[in-house]
């Protein structure tokens, strides 16, 4: 196991790819459990006036979303070979960022005015998430990084429309 979290960092710093992650089903499920709790876990820190019941089926969604779009994008690239692998990279490096927020999701739940730094350090996490996110892409879908970025992005714009969807903000 502490190979397998060292690839994920190692992933995360873009040193390795998705292709350094063993094929295994189970250890998808698996990661895909872990991350489920941990998404949860940060969704309701980060926004503790939604129900539960809402946060996890956003969860749920996202995960969905996530699992079938990237599933349906290597398929019609020719790379449906590489769909376990890839979706492995992408919610192993996931489930470290989100670790990584969690510490400061929770300083910023106790501050009720301005989070300040810990707000720029929850953004420099997204940012970085999305490179890590492109580095996979770009390997799987064997692409440059431009448009690896570019579709990273994208996606990442998509699941916040998502999410904006399904908990839409009153105001």
């Amino acid at each position: 196991m502490p190979h397998l979290i060292r690839t994920f960092w190692e992933i995360c710093l873009l040193q390795k790819a998705p292709q350094d992650v063993p094929y295994s089903r189970g250890l998808l499920l698996l990661l895909l459990l872990v991350g489920f709790l941990v998404d949860n876990l940060n969704l309701n820190i980060a926004l503790p006036e939604i129900a539960i019941i809402s946060v996890i089926v956003v969860v749920c969604l996202h995960t969905v979303f996530l699992l079938g779009s990237l599933s349906i994008l290597l398929t019609l690239m020719g790379y449906r070979a590489r769909v376990f692998q890839t979706l492995t990279a992408l919610i192993g490096t996931g489930i470290i960022i989100s670790l990584l927020a969690l510490p400061v999701l929770l300083i910023v739940s106790r501050i009720a005015t301005d989070p300040g730094y810990f707000g720029l350090i929850l953004l420099i996490l997204n940012i970085w998430s999305l490179l890590i996110t492109a580095h996979i892409l770009r390997h799987a879908l064997s692409i440059g990084f431009l448009l690896a970025g570019l579709l990273a992005f994208g996606y990442f714009m998509l699941s916040i429309k998502l999410v904006d969807v399904i908990l839409p903000v009153s105001g």
